[in-house]
């Protein structure tokens, strides 16, 4: 009996339509079904209500303001908890405090999804706003795959584990800049791969706005467009890396003119690094957020005036230790790179879902830590067996620049959550054919992944014990009204 040939390869694989649609289906039903159960859960945290506030000053057309009078009315309780300020909406201005802090994309996103649904549903239809988004992440993963020269195979498997990623089926629920600013990350970089082979200026250009775009939605993403310039400048000549240039400038520098001028000083999209120094070198702090240290700067609702307060604090704290800053940079890489239970341990913690079985607690914990170590440890051993070397580099120059930012400042597990995307495909090339293990770029590289791998391990290993006594506390009964601080 005689076989019948192979189909071709347009045959054994489902179009490409049908695989992103496929992908986007998966990672969009446990996000719908999740922000449909909690479509009415209030906000919570600090910075919650600060992008709120943005974004309906931005709607009412009333400019970039917070801390209203009415909004500081409505939650007095909680502002005379948690702020260290006389909050009393006496006290306040009616319209409000100019702002400078936080960069303007994510509540300029919010406001255009309040003007669409008005402020009585605002939450809600920002939280099935951000099912969709939060869904993109799985086909532009399988899309950044494919610009990686990967098989479709190991696209897919990529684009799934971003998919049923657990921790990012929770953004949605919650107003956060990541919502926003991973999925612009992730088509600035696939523009930028694009513009290395495409010989239109308007390609790079287009690349440049989305860079700027996510610049404007979290500044820290300036510093890698910087090196993206770099990397397309070698790749395609000047001319078209000047059009990259020019367009991500067009969009910044508005931006970082009116916070100058604001601020009667040189200022960029945000001015937050000074709190940030403040709470990563506190005295009582650890190197990572710690929510006592954090409060402090609250007494200022002056964005200018806490700039100032607090970088002159941290460089006194850096001065009276230097020591103690050069030993917070390894605890910084642990947190960075850390396990994610932060966000569950807070809200479990303090019975935002009620008590649950131990079982369940124990199976929601080990969900969120091991697809983390599966994807981050995979991953360098897909690098050093990728055979696209230039792509290759630019993701190293975006992961090199993550930590750049925030080792040195401030860090926190969720801040390596905009980089799972990007890691994702080369853990799938791994995982799709553990053949190409056998066919590295090079030794060294092969080298480099077993040393970034003990460094991970390692990290991971001090994580766990650290948060051994927490997760501990939350499987036993009463775990659910710890109390925890965030």
């Amino acid at each position: 009996m005689t076989s019948s040939p192979a189909p071709p390869e347009s045959h054994r694989h489902p179009p490409l339509r049908r695989a992103l649609v496929g992908l986007f289906l998966l990672a969009w039903i446990p996000r719908i079904v999740l922000a449909g159960t909690y479509l009415g859960l209030p906000l919570g945290l600090d910075d919650m209500y600060q992008y709120d506030m943005l974004a309906l000053s931005i709607s009412r057309g009333d400019g970039y303001r917070w801390y209203q009078r009415e909004y500081v009315e409505g939650l007095r309780s909680y502002f005379d908890r948690y702020y260290e300020a006389d909050l009393s909406p006496e006290e306040v201005p009616e319209d409000g405090y100019l702002s400078l802090f936080r960069p303007p994309g994510y509540p300029a996103f919010l406001a255009g999804i309040y003007l669409i649904s008005g402020e009585a549903r605002r939450i809600a239809a920002v939280r099935l706003a951000q099912t969709l988004l939060g869904a993109s992440l799985a086909p532009l993963t399988f899309l950044l795959a494919r610009r990686l020269r990967m098989t479709t195979r190991a696209g897919a498997i990529a684009g799934a584990a971003v998919a049923l990623y657990p921790i990012l089926w929770a953004y949605p629920l919650g107003l956060g800049s990541e919502n926003l600013f991973i999925p612009l990350s992730m088509v600035a970089v696939l523009l930028l791969l694009r513009s290395a082979n495409d010989p239109r200026w308007t390609t790079a250009a287009l690349a440049g706005a989305v860079v700027g775009a996510a610049a404007l939605t979290r500044g820290v993403f300036s510093l890698f467009g910087a090196f993206a310039w770099l990397w397309l400048a070698r790749r395609v000549g000047w001319n078209r890396a000047a059009a990259f240039g020019l367009a991500a400038l067009a969009v910044v520098l508005p931006w970082a003119v009116r916070n100058s001028l604001a601020a009667g000083r040189p200022a960029f999209v945000e001015n937050s690094i000074g709190y940030n120094l403040f709470v990563g070198y506190h005295p009582e702090g650890n190197g990572g957020f710690v929510s006592g240290p954090a409060l402090i700067p609250t007494r200022f609702l002056d964005d200018v005036e806490r700039d100032r307060w607090t970088f002159e604090r941290a460089l006194e704290f850096i001065r009276q230790d230097p020591g103690r800053a050069v030993r917070l940079l390894p605890l910084r890489l642990g947190y960075l790179s850390g396990i994610e239970t932060r966000e569950f341990t807070f809200f479990y913690g303090n019975n935002v879902f009620g008590a649950l079985p131990s079982t369940a607690v124990a199976a929601i914990v080990l969900g969120l830590i091991i697809p983390w170590i599966a994807i981050a440890g995979s991953a360098p051993f897909g690098m050093a067996t990728s055979p696209f070397a230039a792509g290759r580099n630019l993701i190293l120059l975006l992961v090199g620049t993550t930590l750049i930012a925030y080792v040195p400042v401030l860090a926190e597990p969720r801040f390596h959550l905009p980089l799972v995307p990007f890691l994702a495909p080369y853990a799938a090339w791994v995982w799709a054919d553990p053949g190409v293990l056998r066919r590295p770029v090079s030794r060294r590289a092969f080298v480099l992944a077993c040393l970034a791998l003990g460094v991970l391990v390692g990290l991971w290993a001090w994580d766990l014990h650290r948060q051994a006594p927490q997760i501990t506390a939350l499987l036993s009964p009463g775990g659910n009204r710890l109390r925890l601080p965030y």
